[in-house]
């Protein structure tokens, strides 16, 4: 899936999705210092925080590694699956 770098702001930049659009992953520069967090979207109202980088490059690297090891990992969605392992 092709993926790409939005600059919103200097303090903020989002990753997408380039066929729908759809945000999934943003860094942001934490009270203007050279501190940077990187957070994955789960929810509206649910992050999944990826940690604090010491500039720009770093946490966006974190986001796209994320989605890199999440492209090539197969998840189950179901805990019925493995009810007859019991």
């Amino acid at each position: 899936m092709k993926r790409e770098w939005r600059c919103v702001t200097s303090n903020s930049h989002y990753y997408f999705q380039t066929h729908n659009g759809l945000v999934v992953g943003q860094i942001y520069n934490l009270a203007h210092t050279i501190i940077w967090g990187a957070k994955i979207p789960i929810t509206a109202n649910e992050d999944h925080y990826l940690g604090q980088y010491v500039d720009a490059d770093f946490a966006k690297k974190a986001v796209e590694e994320y989605w890199d090891d999440k492209d090539h990992t197969f998840e189950i969605q179901s805990s019925n699956l493995l009810e007859g392992s019991k």
